[in-house]
């Protein structure tokens, strides 16, 4: 769905490789999530690490970067 690219660093203008799999809602929040198509987003290394920065900034940063997010969200086409 994502040709293995990173949508996170996309909408900031880099291509990047995806190389991990992000819970935008942590799975320690909410572990009926953990396999939600809804809820995983592929991110290079430097784009995660970058999130998980904005959401120590607090609730306001992380529910403002949750919903970038999510709006980068692709659905499958099954």
């Amino acid at each position: 769905m994502y040709n293995g690219l990173d949508p996170y660093a996309q909408s900031l203008g880099r291509i990047e490789y995806a190389e991990t799999v992000h819970h935008i809602i942590p799975a320690e929040e909410d572990p009926a999530l953990f396999y939600s198509i809804d809820n995983l987003i592929p991110l290079s290394r430097h784009s995660h690490d970058e999130v998980h920065v904005l959401y120590r900034k607090g609730n306001e940063a992380k529910e403002e970067t949750q919903a970038i997010l999510s709006s980068l969200l692709r659905k499958p086409s099954w």
